[in-house]
């Protein structure tokens, strides 16, 4: 049965190291027979969370009129959610943080989903990945499938490509 999957990159470069790993989990998805789409953080517009509480209904919508609702719809939807980030000062980028406050309407009704993490680093992943792994956590049932890691320029690593494209894959 063919599953729906979501890939959120964080990278501030299209083609960027993280963002290239995104690429080849959903052409592996896609190709396992998978319905996968990716979404580039850096080319949607969207504003901090408010803390304004008005997302804690019973419809959970943000008021904030963007594109992030049409996201963490696909993720209510999703089997497998793939969050991506370049590592900066051993952390997951702003973006991503902002993008994972924004997930406050949703972040404890997300239920039963496979989650991959896919990282980018100079020399460690720090704390980026306790971040991540945080807010996973706060799902309801969820499974941690595996973690990628790339050191350094990815477009010379066909080994870790090949890994996300399988993982991908099999999802």
């Amino acid at each position: 049965m063919a599953k729906k999957v979501v890939v959120i990159s964080s990278s501030p470069r299209k083609g960027g190291n993280s963002d290239t790993l995104c690429d080849e989990f959903v052409r592996g998805a896609v190709d396992g027979g998978n319905k996968a789409v990716k979404y580039f953080l850096e080319d949607i517009e969207f504003d901090s969370c408010k803390a304004c509480m008005s997302c804690k209904t019973p419809e959970r919508e943000c008021y904030q009129d963007d594109q992030i609702s049409l996201i963490l719809d696909d993720m209510m939807e999703a089997d497998v959610i793939v969050y991506a980030t370049p590592v900066y000062y051993y952390s997951m980028t702003g973006t991503l943080k902002r993008f994972f406050d924004r997930c406050y309407p949703i972040f404890n009704h997300l239920e039963n989903k496979d989650y991959y993490i896919i990282t980018a680093v100079g020399s460690s992943n720090g704390n980026a990945l306790t971040g991540i792994r945080d807010f996973i956590s706060f799902s309801v049932n969820p499974t941690e499938k595996a973690v990628f890691t790339v050191v350094g320029d990815v477009s010379t690593q066909d080994d870790i490509k090949s890994e996300v494209y399988r993982a991908g894959r099999h999802c």
